[in-house]
């Protein structure tokens, strides 16, 4: 994927790290494809979404980890985005949750701290949060 992300422009790269939602692709426990918008982060290279350890979603990825997902947007004539495929993999590194919990905190409500973002994630390290790490195996974007 290093090579990939080098390829991507800087105002793409910056385009993705500030979009709000992510459409995020696997297969259900039924064994059909779904798609769901999904908040996300982005951390050094990497994109990081997260759950509830008891959500569906989080029951179909652990079952099968293949994964796809699509940052667009833009406005009529001038579309920007990203469509990438790979496996979605849990994230037990403490470290890591830490600053994952952090990121999701200040993206999406100004900070860890706020009480919305502590009502859904929990605290630090709540054991009903899941983290994934997204890793593409190949993909492809667009500016026009």
């Amino acid at each position: 994927m290093e090579s990939l992300m080098k390829r991507l422009t800087s105002t793409l790269k910056a385009f993705c790290q500030e979009q709000e939602l992510l459409r995020l692709a696997y297969i259900d426990l039924r064994d059909r494809p779904r798609v769901v918008p999904v908040w996300f982060v982005v951390v050094g290279r990497d994109y990081f979404v997260g759950t509830g350890s008891a959500s569906t979603k989080w029951n179909a990825i652990k079952r099968n980890s293949r994964v796809a997902w699509v940052i667009d947007g833009g406005k009529q004539g001038k579309y920007k985005g990203v469509s990438l495929f790979g496996n979605a993999n849990e994230v037990t590194d403490r470290k890591l949750r830490a600053r994952l919990y952090r990121a999701f905190g200040k993206k999406y409500f100004g900070s860890a701290d706020h009480p919305k973002h502590k009502e859904i994630w929990g605290e630090v390290d709540d054991p009903s949060a899941v983290y994934m790490l997204l890793k593409p195996d190949d993909g492809f974007w667009w500016e026009y």
